[in-house]
């Protein structure tokens, strides 16, 4: 027991509180390793609204669900094997809402007493809400905000002001294409009364403008004369590669698309064709007779007609009249022609077949030979049909026979990649386990190891088994000039002169350590000397030392 004490007093006890203190260091260091190996944590969401991410983590702590949050306090991180569950039981509880507002506003509120004007604000909020909601549940789409322009018809206004909108979206790495910016607008249109989709504008996150005015005229074209590319060129490989063999073929096409949309209204008059509009036919007859009159006035003049008598004589006349009307009209013909966008105005085939390698025996590739004019020919004709070649247009088409560079196979097994299966979140904690192995490592060979190394004695016990002699750790020179060894076990006892055939080794370092014992004592006397005249510093020393010990 007594050694053990001394070789603590020996060793030190500021060295022992740091060595401890290091262990404890080391064994919080390998828990938190071993913690995050058994518990890996997994994204629940991300670029939560902070108002909703308090409402989310009030339900975790309510379910005892252990989370972490990251970031700005809009990341949730929780253990990866409840992930799915957590998200079942937030979406019970309608969580999260993306931090909008949809038609849930009309649930609790009381129309009575609302104005007009509030209940349009309502419902513009609610639309705007919804369409938010719908829009981010599209692949790729982060964050989403929409703003609608709903402008209302004045009286005795002619034509009212079209509707409007504003989509401002979050994206990942990859950009949106021109097919889902343009799902979008069709989107917020069909979803607006009397909005077209060309007055739908859709930003990103990094202000730039996806559709809208000229820009998204232009995308839109440009995506137009793709697709009329890829499937044009998609056509021709597949109808080249069927006769050369899969991979024998390139095809590259450039297309002049016209995305004019034009209405032809058109209207001709045939002067010779005649065409009879209406024929009107009208026919009069009239016929007069009376009596004689001899100029003479009598009372036979003065009676009506049926009631005279005599021989007088009579006359007669009749009168007839005959009309005929024919309206001719001029033949006519009207059109009116509309040609939509995409016509092909000009179009250019380039198209690289490979030659024919001929197969040895043993299975690698043989020598290689050009195809022959005639066949090149045909395949150009072919080409020619199926594109619908036309001189008039100036399209050209070009067909070469070209040798493909050969990848040689090494004949071995392709590696999988060390990635593979493996995600981002898996990556970074890997990440975060290597940098925690690394940090206790160099704290155990740069702290650890020589805090244990110091306490050793200078001495190291000899081999040789049973005879070899027991390690000395120190020899000392007592004031009365007696030597004394202290052994690795704390032990002191008088150093054994040598023996009688004289021992080199011993005897050397029996004076070298008579010399440290001199300068060791000389040293403590000097010390005494300092401490009996200056006892305020040393005691001011002392303290210190013990302060940077413990």
């Amino acid at each position: 027991m007594n050694g053990f004490v001394a070789a603590l007093q020996r060793f030190g006890f500021g060295r022992l509180a740091a060595i401890l203190g290091i262990a404890a260091g080391l064994a919080a260091v390998m828990a938190a390793i071993f913690m995050n190996l058994g518990q890996p944590k997994a994204l629940l969401y991300s670029n939560l609204d902070l108002k909703e991410a308090g409402t989310i983590t009030q339900a975790l702590d309510q379910a005892g669900v252990k989370y972490e949050v990251k970031g700005d306090g809009s990341t949730i991180m929780v253990p990866r094997d409840v992930v799915a569950s957590t998200r079942l039981m937030l979406s019970g509880k309608g969580l999260p809402t993306a931090g909008s507002v949809g038609y849930e506003i009309f649930d609790n509120a009381s129309a009575l007493g609302q104005t007009d004007f509030v209940q349009q604000l309502n419902r513009q909020r609610a639309l705007e809400g919804e369409l938010g909601r719908t829009i981010g549940a599209l692949d790729g789409i982060t964050s989403v905000r929409v703003h609608l322009v709903l402008p209302k018809r004045q009286l005795f206004e002619e034509e009212a002001e079209l509707p409007s909108a504003a989509v401002s979206i979050g994206v990942g790495g990859r950009e949106p294409t021109a097919d889902q910016v343009r799902a979008i607008q069709n989107l917020v249109a069909g979803s607006v009364p009397s909005m077209k989709a060309d007055r739908v504008t859709v930003v990103d996150q990094h202000a730039k403008t996806l559709s809208g005015g000229e820009t998204g005229m232009a995308a839109e074209a440009d995506s137009r004369k793709s697709e009329v590319e890829q499937r044009i060129a998609k056509q021709v490989k597949t109808l080249v590669e069927g006769m050369v063999g899969i991979g024998k073929a390139r095809v590259n096409v450039s297309a002049d698309v016209d995305m004019a949309r034009v209405t032809v209204q058109e209207e001709k008059y045939d002067p010779d064709g005649q065409v009879i509009r209406s024929e009107s036919t009208s026919d009069e007859n009239s016929k007069e007779s009376g009596g004689g009159d001899s100029g003479q006035a009598s009372v036979a003049a003065n009676i009506p007609p049926g009631a005279a008598t005599g021989d007088g004589g009579s006359n007669s006349n009749s009168t007839g009249h005959q009309e005929s009307t024919t309206n001719y009209e001029i033949s006519k013909s009207m059109r009116t022609e509309v040609q939509e966008p995409g016509a092909i105005k000009r179009l250019s085939v380039a198209v690289a077949v490979d030659g024919v390698t001929a197969i040895g025996k043993d299975g690698k590739p043989g020598a290689y030979a050009p195809r022959s004019a005639e066949e090149m020919q045909r395949i150009e004709d072919l080409i020619r049909v199926s594109v619908g070649f036309n001189t008039e247009r100036g399209d050209q088409i070009s067909v070469k026979n070209v040798k493909f560079p050969v990848v040689e196979d090494s004949g071995g097994v392709t590696a999988a990649s060390p990635l593979m299966g493996f995600d981002k979140n898996d990556i970074m904690r890997a990440a975060e386990l290597g940098v925690l192995a690394i940090v206790g490592i160099l704290m155990i060979f740069f702290v650890a190891r020589p805090l244990l190394g110091g306490g050793g004695g200078g001495g190291k016990q000899g081999k040789g088994g049973a005879n070899a002699p027991p390690a000395v750790t120190r020899i000392m020179v007592m004031p009365d000039g007696q030597q004394m060894q202290i052994a690795a076990d704390g032990s002191m006892s008088q150093l054994a002169l040598p023996g009688p055939d004289g021992n080199t080794d011993i005897t050397q370092r029996m004076e070298m350590a008579r010399v440290d014992g001199q300068v060791r004592v000389s040293t403590v006397r000097k010390v005494s000397e300092f401490v009996a005249a200056h006892p305020d510093e040393s005691v001011a020393i002392l303290r210190s030392w013990l302060h940077e010990t413990t």
